[in-house]
């Protein structure tokens, strides 16, 4: 029978024979069997999660969007019988004492690879090459680039599945505040790196680890509050995905980059000026003390504050005269558990529960709190 020859590195892991090895992107999808949906009635079967069609699309995207593409390891199965691996005796390499060792791993013609874990990354390999012509620039990129591929010598479907269940337990997903600005593709992301590194209140106060800094943090707010806030002094709420509004966001600055980044420059610049953010940068404040005394460093309230200055701008008026209004706002938490009125607090009721005194975070309370923002600016700026 003919055979498939793949140099392959092999190991073990949990006494369980593995194979690193890769294949082009056109050849795999001929090689693998789609996965079964897993049913609680088969129990020995191995099946995988529902197959969803906006991920595949997503990766379908970002393969045709990006030409210096990167995926992982796809993981796939074979049973004992439907491979053999020769060892290749290199000097200085393969060892008794290495965890690897290198070879040549066969396959008969005809085998199908089991997916484990990966079937979206293959599902949209597959879109693209039998969907499209030879000439088509993905294809094409695809046919010169290797997908890397774990191959799992497994007889067992339950223990297949149980990997399935192990490896989404043990990944740990990044915070939006990484993921933002790790993406440096998008715009945004390169106008705010460029920002953070300048602003006088921002430098040295984002927390880029975490989403929402700790009451304790030195922090003025996550990477991910500053992104948000940038992007509605672009556009405003209109957009209610983050992915919808990042495009409308990264479009402002494509096409005009200078006018789009000075909007962002000048509304940060405006709000370390105002009085208790001034303080901090004076070193006459720790930022802790203006998280524990005051709403103001609250996500949503920053959040409310960019809508409102957002709102002002459109009607007219300058950015900084907008932020500079909000010094007359009284930002000090109310130390009152029930009863709260506007006369405790602006955000009575919108985001202060006005029976409990605790900070709500909802998107209508912030856009009800702009609401408010926008009509003390609209009274009161210069």
């Amino acid at each position: 029978m003919p055979k498939i020859k793949m140099a392959a590195m092999r190991y073990t892991q949990g006494g369980r024979e593995m194979y690193l090895t890769a294949m082009s992107a056109g050849e795999l999808v001929n090689m693998v069997s789609r996965p079964e949906r897993w049913d609680h009635k088969n129990m020995d079967q191995h099946g995988n999660r529902p197959h969803s069609g906006p991920h595949t699309k997503g990766i379908v995207k970002y393969l045709d969007d990006n030409e210096d593409f990167v995926l992982g390891a796809a993981v796939l199965y074979l049973t004992s019988n439907e491979s053999s691996f020769k060892e290749l005796q290199i000097e200085g390499v393969t060892d008794d004492t290495d965890a690897a060792t290198i070879g040549t791993l066969t396959v008969d013609v005809g085998t199908r690879f089991e997916v484990g874990d990966g079937q979206h990354r293959l599902r949209a390999y597959e879109t693209i090459f039998r969907g499209r012509g030879t000439s088509d620039p993905t294809v094409q990129r695809l046919r010169e680039s290797g997908q890397p591929l774990i191959i799992v010598i497994e007889d067992d479907p339950r223990k297949r599945g149980q990997d399935f269940f192990d490896l989404q337990q043990n990944v740990k997903p990044m915070t939006k505040s990484v993921g933002q600005a790790l993406d440096r593709r998008q715009p945004i992301s390169q106008c705010l790196d460029r920002l953070v590194n300048s602003n006088i209140l921002l430098k040295g106060r984002v927390d880029y680890s975490k989403d929402t800094p700790g009451k304790n943090s030195d922090e003025v707010a996550s990477f991910k509050t500053v992104h948000y806030c940038s992007g509605l002094i672009l556009v405003g709420n209109k957009y209610r995905t983050p992915a919808t509004m990042d495009a409308a966001v990264n479009a402002q600055l494509t096409e005009d980059n200078d006018t789009a980044t000075q909007k962002i420059h000048e509304f940060w610049d405006a709000m370390a000026d105002l009085p208790l953010f001034a303080q901090l940068v004076a070193g006459e404040l720790a930022t802790p003390e203006i998280r524990q005394d005051t709403y103001l460093l609250s996500a949503n309230v920053l959040y409310a504050i960019a809508l409102a200055v957002y709102r002002a701008y459109d009607k007219g008026t300058p950015i900084q005269d907008a932020v500079a209004s909000l010094t007359n706002v009284r930002f000090e938490r109310t130390t009152k558990t029930g009863g709260i009125t506007m006369y405790d607090t602006i955000f009575a009721g919108n985001l202060v529960d006005t029976t409990t005194g605790k900070l709500l975070s909802g998107r209508d309370n912030w856009e009800a709190a702009a609401d408010l923002l926008h009509e003390h600016i609209a009274r009161t700026a210069l």
